[in-house]
């Protein structure tokens, strides 16, 4: 269900010196990057757990594909892709021109815009390219965790009718393209296979004929369609685990992923000023999909796929190599990354920061990191598939005191409360359930009015987490309202039976 650092341990709140809150709320008030004063409603009594925080930098109303499209004219290029593993590198231009011939191909194929088309395989150029072609065809992007076995495969074709599904032939031990042809028979709403390596396989379209199906003038009709896309449509689904037992399916809008990538780069000011990135998270995962990829848009940077799944040492490697400015991970992958580097001692004067989400960070975590790579801002990302990805973070340049106690601060253009069980506000520094209300909420949970209207109430997206909120907009999860099981970052609910017998940790 949740995605980026939902942290269960004692609020950090509890163990900070008189100091450190003066130095905090200062902060809080003098962010450079961070706008305007937060406030809060005038209507709610003082002292009780709401909040709303303004922003400097306006929200916009534009696709995802648009966004794609203004970042090629600005930075055409700049290499925005650099995949390890693959040898291959990519500039702006070069990705746009790639993402309309596969968008052309698949309308020739006969999709039509607002089709489900399921993304499902390790993290390859080819991920991050089919989303975008994806998106500027209109279609909604269904990202699909790659572990997935045959159960759940057939799970998400038949929950949201996915039409088509790009993934490679095999990894590993997931042979895709058997369990696809397995669903296929099953399914007729899983119309066509597109497999993005080079294996030819009876019955499935390789990425590059598809790619090869539109002429010159439906190629360039693409961008021309542009304009035809609403904001406020559809353009990815993720499937979550929920506590019912079967993953939900948050819809989520093309204004909400834009807007949730442009605020995340303005909070970050400089350090996100054309920065080369080491991705490590999977393109599956909201942290992947909306930190990693689409604030790249925003922000003109190089994001530098390391491996297909994380390997501590080639993390490593592709930092001293590309001189990455900045690197993501879950505190899982920070543990392994900061065993490796010790190991090698490799060159690491180009990273600037580094960003954790998907788990509670420990304060001895983030000095290690803060020490072993000399980083001088180490970022705590908060946030739910349903909100579309981060909704609280800490914020660049905060005495190392407050980095390490993983506090974070309300997303701008944001409403929080914290509430009893009885939905009534809780006071300031009390735990109670998060709720957040804004432009990232997610649509719905698709095909599942009685679950949306659970959790949505006019507006407002009930979390399900504990959580504590202080006046001056920062705070911290201190646990879950149900239990859930947290591997390398991803929920997984304890009593999901189908799945448990085939689970593997993806990290």
């Amino acid at each position: 269900m949740f995605f980026l650092a939902r942290q269960v341990g004692r609020c950090c709140f509890t163990q900070r010196s008189a100091a450190a809150k003066v130095k905090l709320r200062i902060h809080a008030r003098s962010c450079h990057n961070g706008a305007a004063v937060e406030t809060v409603d005038k209507s709610v009594p003082d002292g009780l757990s709401y909040k709303f925080m303004p922003g400097t930098i306006p929200l916009v109303d534009m696709t995802v594909g648009q966004l794609i499209e203004n970042a090629a004219k600005q930075w055409p290029d700049r290499e925005i892709f650099v995949s390890v593993h693959q040898g291959i590198r990519m500039t702006y231009k070069q990705a746009l021109a790639r993402a309309d011939r596969i968008a052309a191909g698949l309308l020739k194929l006969g999709l039509k815009p607002g089709d489900r088309v399921g993304l499902w395989g390790p993290n390859d150029l080819e991920w991050a390219i089919v989303f975008m072609g994806l998106v500027r065809a209109g279609f909604v992007a269904v990202a699909i965790n790659p572990v997935y076995r045959q159960g759940e495969i057939d799970y998400v074709v038949t929950k949201v009718g996915v039409t088509a599904i790009v993934a490679p032939a095999k990894f590993k031990t997931q042979d895709y393209f058997s369990m696809l042809e397995n669903t296929r028979t099953k399914y007729q709403s899983l119309k066509h296979i597109i497999l993005w390596n080079s294996d030819s396989r009876t019955g499935a379209y390789r990425l590059t004929d598809v790619e090869s199906l539109g002429n010159k003038i439906e190629i360039e009709a693409i961008g021309q369609m542009q304009g035809e896309i609403s904001p406020n449509n559809a353009c990815n689904i993720q499937f979550t685990s929920g506590t019912t037992g079967e993953p939900k399916a948050p819809v989520l809008s093309h204004r909400s992923f834009v807007n949730n990538a442009i605020q995340s780069v303005g909070r970050y000011g400089d350090l996100m000023n054309n920065p080369r990135i080491c991705l490590n998270v999977p393109f599956f995962h909201a942290f992947g999909i909306v930190k990693g990829l689409m604030t790249t848009f925003c922000s003109g940077a190089t994001l530098v796929i390391e491996s297909p799944i994380f390997n501590p040492k080639a993390t490593i490697n592709a930092i001293a190599k590309e001189k990455c400015t900045g690197a993501y991970g879950t505190p899982t992958m920070w543990i392994n990354a900061t065993n490796a580097q010790k190991n090698t001692n490799a060159p690491m004067e180009s990273l600037q920061w580094a960003a954790s989400g998907g788990a509670h960070a420990s304060p001895d975590l983030i000095k290690n990191v803060i020490r072993t790579f000399s980083v001088e801002n180490f970022m705590t990302l908060y946030g739910l598939s349903e909100l579309t990805a981060i909704a609280f973070s800490t914020i660049p340049g905060e005495p190392e005191e407050l980095m390490c106690t993983s506090s974070i601060w309300l997303q701008h253009h944001l409403e929080a409360k914290v509430v009893d069980k009885n939905g009534s506000l809780v006071p300031f520094g009390t735990p109670g359930e998060l709720i957040v209300k804004g432009y990232s909420t997610m649509m719905e949970y698709w095909g599942d009015p009685e679950t949306t209207s659970k959790t949505l109430d006019e507006g407002w997206l009930k979390t399900g987490d504990k959580f504590i909120l202080h006046k001056d907009g920062y705070g911290c999860t201190v646990g879950r309202i149900k239990d859930m099981v947290i591997r390398g970052g991803e929920n997984i609910n304890p009593r999901v039976r189908y799945t448990i017998p085939n689970f593997k940790v993806y990290f």
